[in-house]
């Protein structure tokens, strides 16, 4: 790894025979550039967002629903989508933002059931910038038009991967971040690359 890049870890353990899972990503040099910054803080809006979604009588589908929306406000403002009407978000955005946890890492459920205390899940909004996505378009008239209009931002933040995913817990109370002791915020995980070392920034680690 060298520095500049960013390090995606998407990890998950058993404990009792439940599963939880996270995802946080890592500048291997210490801290995040700007443009690294900008993707990262649209994510985690996003996240706040479908937290704020995610309470009893809601559901997983409209936690990604509300996602979806801050997702759409987002790349519009970044330039990597040309309207906000369609699906030219998922070009960037490729998985749901939620799913349950339990027994299994990626648990059964129906998606639009309505939560309820007990009920355990993730939240998990993520953007991949990458060239390949405008290069796969069926070069349709509507697509160049397209490719032309965001091209200048695509290639800004190109390269750039960003998922963060917590595990929750609904209680009667409310929402409970289950990996609350995790590094979230781009202060804390920076912090965090801080005190345990980065990168050099002339090669490989």
């Amino acid at each position: 790894m060298l520095a500049g890049d960013l390090l995606l870890v998407d990890a998950a353990c058993n404990f009792q025979y439940m599963s939880p899972d996270i995802t946080r990503t890592y500048p291997v040099s210490g801290t995040f550039t700007p443009v690294q910054k900008d993707i990262y803080s649209l994510v985690l809006r996003a996240q706040d967002e479908g937290m704020k979604v995610a309470r009893s009588g809601s559901s997983l589908a409209a936690i990604h629903n509300r996602i979806v929306e801050v997702f759409k406000e987002g790349l519009l403002r970044l330039g990597l989508i040309a309207d906000t009407s369609g699906e030219q978000y998922r070009m960037w955005f490729t998985h749901s933002a939620a799913h349950y946890i339990g027994i299994d890492v990626h648990d059964v459920g129906d998606r639009t059931r309505a939560l309820q205390p007990g009920m355990s899940f993730v939240i998990e909004p993520g953007l991949y910038i990458r060239q390949a996505a405008l290069d796969a378009l069926p070069r349709t008239s509507a697509n160049v038009a397209l490719i032309e209009k965001i091209q200048p931002a695509v290639t800004k933040y190109t390269g750039i991967g960003i998922r963060i995913e917590d595990s929750f817990l609904l209680e009667p109370s409310g929402l409970r971040r289950l990996s609350s002791a995790v590094p979230r915020t781009i202060e804390e995980v920076e912090s965090f690359m801080r005190e345990r070392g980065a990168a050099p920034s002339t090669g490989a680690r």
